[in-house]
């Protein structure tokens, strides 16, 4: 009986903060331009990504931080994604609200091998979260763009791989 209102509570709970998530999202940004940034590549070279760079192309920018839980469970997810779509016109591009050596010791502890350009800043990427419809700092949240750089969509926590295959799949063929 314990376990059963503990598991009632915490899918109340993560219920609420989906919720919360979802009412704190300025969906008013929807089919807008995207808010152009340019932020220091996660790499060794002084490399920087802009958003610019990348037109033409479907981007899937996705916000997290090595901290959170549900960021780490979606990075597998975005491997894949990325694999599977990565030679039809689409990135996705990680923007981590960490600055570099947080995310050093975060990728030298995993087994996962990122494929998809990433960045590093903690100021200047909540900065961009905030111009991209979240100021609160929900983590992870996406924001999927067009080849245009209008944003298409926005996705406040974990993406799920069936969806955004059904997503990217209809997306891709009307490019």
């Amino acid at each position: 009986m314990k376990l059963t209102v503990l598991k009632s509570t915490i899918i109340f709970l993560l219920s609420l903060t989906v919720i919360q998530s979802l009412l704190a999202t300025d969906l008013s940004l929807f089919g807008k331009p995207a808010p152009q940034f340019e932020l220091p590549e996660y790499s060794s070279s002084p490399n920087t990504i802009k958003l610019s760079d990348y037109k033409g192309k479907l981007v899937l920018l996705n916000f997290w931080a090595s901290w959170c839980g549900p960021c780490r469970a979606e990075l597998p997810t975005l491997v894949k994604i990325q694999k599977k779509y990565e030679n039809r016109n689409f990135t996705i591009l990680g923007i981590t609200v960490e600055d570099k050596p947080f995310i050093d010791r975060f990728l030298q502890t995993q087994k996962l091998e990122l494929n998809y350009p990433i960045t590093t800043g903690k100021a200047e990427s909540s900065k961009i979260m905030t111009r991209y419809g979240n100021p609160d700092g929900f983590l992870p949240y996406s924001v999927l763009i067009s080849p245009r750089q209008d944003i298409l969509s926005i996705y406040p926590g974990i993406l799920s791989e069936t969806k955004m295959n059904r997503v990217l799949g209809r997306l891709l063929n009307s490019f």
